[in-house]
């Protein structure tokens, strides 16, 4: 039974509504669409706390996802408010007040009535989660699962790759040690897959800053799937001298016998 099957078919034994996306695509832009409000610090704390218990349950009924040797990482990728058009609002609920743009009905009975999708990733099986969570009853209505799709980068992820990049590079501790608080830290976020195998690599590449000045070595690349940090040799300056041809004496120079005596 494929990874897919498997959370499926367990996800249903939660009473929770399961599909799967092929490509989650964006919302089309509409010039006349008011901005959705957005959720308040603790709507987004709620939301999560609510996922991440539908989470431990899945796991719990997921044939090895509970080895010893499984890979337990997952992580919240996103967490936004869900604009229902007001299908789901209770009777009366959100109506428009004379001379209210229309619009404003829309954004009352997401107010009264807000929902949350929140977006996961599970490494065990190349799971990506999309959780819908009733904040006003604190339920999780509904889970979507895709799995091998692409998913954007967590903050968590981007942690643990700048965490292992130190770890396990001898060059990247030197530059700790040298720079201290000096040193910081971005990156760039690629997904790949490789032959034979199914899953997307999640690979992180780090780039290190002194001030602003950014560094040219070492640029450590993080396959976050494989746990593995790959130090690329550093890039040839166009701009540098050529290295100055030896002569036969294994000396620098132009030739003749008295190149090995010169100091320049």
């Amino acid at each position: 039974m494929s990874g897919r099957s498997r959370t499926l078919a367990l996800l249903g034994g939660l009473g929770l509504t399961v599909g799967t996306l092929a490509v989650a695509h964006p919302a089309p832009q509409d010039g006349a669409q008011r901005p959705r409000p957005g959720l308040t610090a603790q709507q987004s704390k709620q939301a999560v706390e609510l996922v991440k218990d539908a989470m431990k349950q899945i796991r719990r009924q997921t044939e090895g996802a509970e080895a010893p040797q499984a890979d337990r990482r997952e992580f919240i990728v996103n967490v936004e408010l869900l604009n229902d058009k007001g299908e789901n609002r209770s009777e009366g609920a959100g109506k428009p007040k004379p001379n209210e743009p229309a619009g404003k009905e829309t954004a009352a009975a997401t107010a009264a009535n807000p929902r949350a999708v929140v977006t996961s990733y599970r490494y065990f099986d190349d799971i990506t989660m999309f959780s819908t969570v009733d904040l006003k009853t604190g339920r999780v209505l509904e889970v979507q699962t895709a799995q091998h799709v692409p998913t954007p980068l967590s903050d968590g992820e981007f942690d643990e790759a700048v965490a292992m990049a130190k770890e396990r590079s001898d060059e990247v501790k030197r530059l700790y040690r040298r720079f201290g608080k000096e040193l910081s830290v971005y990156g760039q976020f690629s997904q790949f897959v490789a032959e034979g195998d199914a899953r997307r690599h999640r690979v992180v590449h780090l780039n290190y800053r002194v001030g602003k000045r950014d560094l040219s070595y070492p640029r450590p690349q993080v396959d976050l799937t494989t746990r593995r940090v790959t130090l690329p040799a550093p890039e040839a300056d166009p701009d540098a001298p050529a290295p100055r041809r030896r002569t036969g004496n294994g000396a620098a120079g132009t030739g003749g016998n008295g190149g090995g005596n010169r100091n320049d």
